[in-house]
């Protein structure tokens, strides 16, 4: 792990990481083998496939396979290990799964959850307003502090994949939620910049807050999509396409790098199937004016 201390990696990307190593040394020792010199493909292979058999995402597969080569390649360059095994691990395939959003009555119920009476109620209620309204990742959220938030302006400055800051708006009814809370944290211990904190004045942790977005939800009684912090961040883009965003400038609240996954939610927000679907469905076509279709009896 000092080599990501030196290289000034995330502290998202170290958790990764350090989660990746402790799971492979999990699978060394049940296997009998002493360390990473002893790892061959086919236990590798092994240790992806139970991953996926164990339900994990494609996505979490693929970054584990990242992790595991960059490992690897970092041992044997530094003489560690003689030989590379994921040199001769095939990179798993990466399913394209369909983005499900919020629908706006859903994002509304959720975030009407919260008990704004209370102090923690109040916190809750701007964290999932400022991620539907800004389309922060949680861990941007998390890591933002107090003092980057601008009241006047409506927007703060966060610190996103790689290293990268960047300035984020948001609406004013959301600066209105996130300053109701704060008046509110003033009053409660605070032992840390983080603007949004726990009963302890300390930082909340991803845990936590997929926690509490999670019982939001189920008490909303939100199905069929789901409920994790990622989702309001994809309910936020596709939304913000639908009402007249650009691709353009939603890259740049997004934090994208590239295009790429920007059009995804393009794509989506753009083409809304169900209507396209009543507007030439074939057995709607047939039956316009009273016209029936009898089947006959085989």
């Amino acid at each position: 792990m000092a080599r990501c201390a030196a290289l000034n990696l995330a502290e998202g990307s170290v958790a990764w990481y350090r989660h990746i190593l402790r799971a492979l040394r999990t699978l060394l020792e049940a296997r009998g083998a002493r360390d990473a010199r002893d790892a061959t493909p086919a236990l590798l292979r092994e240790h992806l496939a139970d991953l996926r058999r164990r339900g994990q995402a494609s996505e979490t597969v693929a970054r584990t396979y990242g992790g595991l080569r960059c490992a690897f390649r970092f041992w044997k360059r530094e003489g560690l290990i003689a030989d590379d095994p994921m040199e001769r691990v095939e990179r798993p395939r990466r399913e394209r799964v369909l983005i499900r959003p919020f629908s706006p009555e859903q994002a509304s119920r959720l975030i009407a959850g919260p008990d704004a009476r209370t102090s923690h109620g109040l916190r809750d209620r701007a964290m999932m307003m400022l991620m539907l309204d800004s389309g922060l990742r949680i861990s941007e959220l998390l890591s933002l502090e107090a003092g980057r938030v601008d009241w006047l302006n409506c927007n703060a400055i966060v610190m996103g994949k790689g290293r990268k800051e960047r300035s984020v708006p948001f609406s004013a009814k959301t600066a209105q939620a996130l300053l109701e809370y704060a008046q509110s944290r003033s009053n409660s211990p605070i032992k840390s910049d983080r603007l949004f904190l726990g009963k302890t004045g300390k930082p909340i942790c991803r845990s936590k807050a997929r926690k509490l977005i999670l019982r939001y939800g189920r008490a909303a009684g939100i199905e069929g999509v789901r409920l994790s912090p990622h989702t309001l961040r994809h309910t936020f883009a596709v939304l913000y396409i639908r009402n007249g965003g650009d691709s353009f400038s939603l890259q740049e609240i997004l934090g994208h790098s590239s295009l790429e996954m920007t059009r995804r939610y393009v794509n989506l927000a753009s083409r809304d199937v169900a209507e396209q679907h009543k507007k030439f469905s074939p057995v709607n076509q047939l039956l316009v004016g009273g016209t029936s279709c009898r089947l006959e009896a085989v």
